[in-house]
């Protein structure tokens, strides 16, 4: 034991206890009940640290030796010789970590039920397998990480955990949880070169899940998921499908609370119970063509960019959200907002090059007293905007709507009122403009109209009452003789009227 001790083994007196029971074996003979005796208890030490150039039957010895209940630390650190760890006489520890072993091979420790506070098992070059058949439960962080050769994983027992993380181990082809539960805090499965299958199909509660860039999995299926404080899926290269069928809800103050960004070959997302979320982003995922959570009541905001092959998004039962962006999805024909009531911020529309229509047909309110966005640009497919239901539109004195597109034809704000600024920009002339409500605003500046359209606007303003004053109106088209007679009403009222051909 002494040349063990001297050549493979430091124990540091400071945090390592022995505890044995009897009194120098008060009543024994030959040792029989003593603390050397064949009955003595060996209750072991505090810490065990294995390092060094320590081999295989020095660690069994030590461990048999000096393992007991007193045992709450282990680390194995920087060995050069040691190939296998077979640590099954274990059942409880508090922290666990096998970092930087040269040579270590296989980890067993089948006989542990639970950790207190921390597992980290890193950057171990050649290890192959670990077993922890028997962890049920772990409190605080458990990471694996960074070993090359590792290709079996069993936690097959394992029902709750705070924290798991998973990351680099290229040889890794399937990690399973066939037993887990409940996860408080986060599970983290990423950069994985050949994982083919992820098994959490029990999982039932988490806080957050991120799976990303591995590379070979075919899809994520979670059927029995119903709450997580957010999911993020990015960067799977052949991912197809994403299955979520139960996921409720996502934490509402969350801006990571759904992501789904960069997964090249995803085909299909399935959140078909999906009521209330926080932020939902749905990114450059270039094979995506349908994307729909019309199941969705509540979200903070909604957010669909650079999906190249995305036809159709639809969120036809949200009726509030914060803000809605919808940008650069270069085959977005439609998408359904049909029972949006009210946005806190605003949205921003642009790029969608094919584009035809934008209709939010019961919005009623955009903004609030510090913020207000409205900007729909280079849809130049767009030929219709409507917005039927609107009536109140920020609270501040720069709220503007601005519409830019050269295939406008008709615009709808028939119930808006106020206003700072109104500017369409568009090569096309178009044939109706109805803002039939509005009473109050600073400019309004339109492109070509029919002259139809050009009296409809010029009636309106000059029936407004009181009479407007010190208004900028822009216009671009061939005025009636009644309407140019109201635009002289309009000018010796000390409003700015400028009209075009």
């Amino acid at each position: 034991m002494k040349n063990i001790c001297i050549q493979f083994f430091l124990i540091t007196l400071s945090i390592i206890t022995f505890s044995c029971s009897g009194e120098d074996g008060m009543d024994g003979v030959d040792g029989v009940d003593g603390v050397d005796g064949t009955d003595g208890v060996n209750n072991g030490v505090g810490v065990l640290v294995l390092s060094g150039d320590i081999t295989n039957e020095d660690a069994a010895a030590l461990i048999a030796e000096n393992v007991g209940q007193n045992t709450h630390t282990l680390l194995i650190k920087g060995t050069t010789n040691l190939t296998t760890v077979d640590i099954s006489a274990i059942s409880t520890l508090a922290v666990l970590e096998i970092q930087e072993n040269e040579n270590l091979q296989s980890i067993t420790m089948s006989n542990l039920i639970s950790i207190a506070e921390d597992i980290q098992i890193v950057g171990n070059t050649v290890l192959e397998s670990i077993n922890f058949q028997g962890l049920t439960n772990t409190i605080g962080n458990f990471g694996i990480s960074g070993n090359k050769a590792l290709t079996s994983i069993n936690l097959s027992n394992l029902t709750n955990a705070e924290t798991l993380f998973f990351s680099t181990h290229p040889l890794l082809e399937n990690l399973s949880f066939p037993s887990l539960v409940e996860i408080k805090n986060r599970l983290t499965v990423t950069n994985h070169e050949n994982l083919t299958n992820l098994n959490i199909d029990l999982l039932e509660s988490i806080g957050s899940l991120s799976i990303a860039q591995n590379e070979k999995l075919p899809a994520l299926n979670i059927p029995n998921l119903e709450n997580a404080f957010g999911v993020s899926v990015a960067g799977n290269l052949v991912l197809e499908s994403i299955n979520l069928p139960l996921l409720e809800t996502t934490n509402a103050e969350n801006r990571n609370s759904l992501v789904i960004g960069n997964n090249t070959n995803l085909a299909t997302i399935n959140l078909s119970s999906l009521t209330s979320t926080g932020s939902v982003s749905i990114t450059n995922n270039s094979n995506l063509a349908v994307f729909e959570i019309n199941t969705l009541v509540t979200a903070s905001t909604i957010r669909i960019n650079s999906n190249n092959n995305l036809t159709t998004a639809s969120f036809s039962n949200l009726t509030s959200s914060n803000t809605i962006d919808i940008n650069r999805n270069e085959a977005l024909l439609s998408f359904n907002f049909d029972r949006l009531e009210r946005l806190d911020s605003g949205f921003t529309i642009t790029d969608n090059i094919a584009l035809t229509a934008l209709s939010f047909p019961v919005l009623n309110a955009i903004g609030n007293e510090n913020s207000v966005t409205f900007s729909i640009r280079n849809n130049e497919m767009i030929t219709n905007v409507s917005f039927p239901s609107l009536q109140i539109f920020g609270d501040n004195s720069s709220r503007s709507i601005s519409i830019r597109s050269n295939s406008l034809e008709t615009v709808n704000f028939n119930l808006l009122e106020t206003i700072a600024n109104f500017s369409i920009i568009s090569s096309a002339t178009l044939t109706s403009v109805d803002l039939s409500s509005i009473q109050d605003f600073d400019s309004l500046s339109f492109p070509s109209l029919s002259t139809a359209t050009i009296d409809s606007i010029i009636t309106r303003l000059v029936n407004i009452t009181p009479m407007l004053t010190d208004k900028r109106i822009s216009l671009r088209g061939t005025a009636s003789a009644e309407a140019l007679t109201n635009i002289e009403t309009l000018r010796s009222n000390g409003n700015t009227v400028t009209i075009r051909d």
